[in-house]
């Protein structure tokens, strides 16, 4: 600023007041350039902490994805179990199974009233939703795709646990209108000699019939979170790789 004031009270000094105006303008335009320069490189560098940012968070929902993907395909295996598990029951109406045999398959642990509940994994989006921060994700397509896929997964988790609410009132002791009247002696063993009713039979049936349907229901509405996670985690991991 010296070096420019110098000069300017030179000019003004001749006379040559032309030249200064000349030097003045000179002086602002450099003065605007350097504004724009420095507004540049503060744009650059918001940026590239933007993108950076960007970068963590979609590190973050990958790895909440993979969790998910453990998730569904452990909801896959019990289910597939417990399909079995119904189907084996069912030998008991064509005279395979035992009475006892059948009591035992339907309570007790890991048995027909067992239910797994299915938690989403969602913790990074929850956040990035509620801050604001799925603005950070600079491909419109892919914050609209994430949107959707956790739309598709809330209906997944609310299918699934309102299915084990159901499994509860089917296979819960307490449950009256369900439960066939199996009984015990005084030594604690199960009564073969007592017959189960004809309603009893009837419910029976119905009980582990809509047992195995829960079952397959989980099962088709898990295989399309599966792909759809599988394809979600693909994604990203292009997106984060380019």
């Amino acid at each position: 600023m010296k070096v420019f004031n110098a000069v300017r009270k030179r000019l003004l000094d001749d006379g040559r007041f032309k030249r200064y105006l000349v030097y003045a303008f000179g002086e602002i335009v450099l003065v605007v350039a350097g504004i724009l320069i420095a507004l540049q490189l503060n744009a650059w560098k918001a940026d590239q902490r933007d993108r950076a940012a960007e970068k963590v968070h979609l590190e973050n929902l990958r790895e909440d994805l993979r969790l998910q993907l453990e998730v569904i395909r452990a909801q896959m295996m019990h289910d597939t179990s417990m399909s079995l598990r119904a189907d084996t029951a069912m030998a008991f109406f064509t005279g395979g199974l035992s009475l006892e045999d059948l009591e035992r398959r339907l309570y007790g642990s890991y048995q027909l009233g067992w239910r797994k509940t299915f938690v989403a994994s969602d913790a990074t989006f929850k956040v990035l939703l509620s801050t604001g921060g799925m603005n950070l994700i600079g491909d419109p397509r892919l914050r609209t795709d994430l949107m959707r896929y956790h739309q598709q997964l809330d209906y997944t988790t609310q299918v699934i646990n309102t299915n084990n609410r159901l499994i509860d009132e089917l296979f819960s002791l307490n449950a009256a209108s369900n439960a066939p009247s199996f009984s015990r002696d005084a030594h604690g063993r199960l009564e073969n000699d007592v017959a189960l009713s004809g309603q009893d039979r009837y419910r029976l049936f119905e009980s582990i019939e809509q047992r195995r349907g829960l079952s397959r229901i989980a099962l088709d509405i898990c295989e399309k979170q599966r792909l759809a996670t599988e394809r979600m985690i693909m994604r990203l991991d292009r997106t984060i790789d380019h």
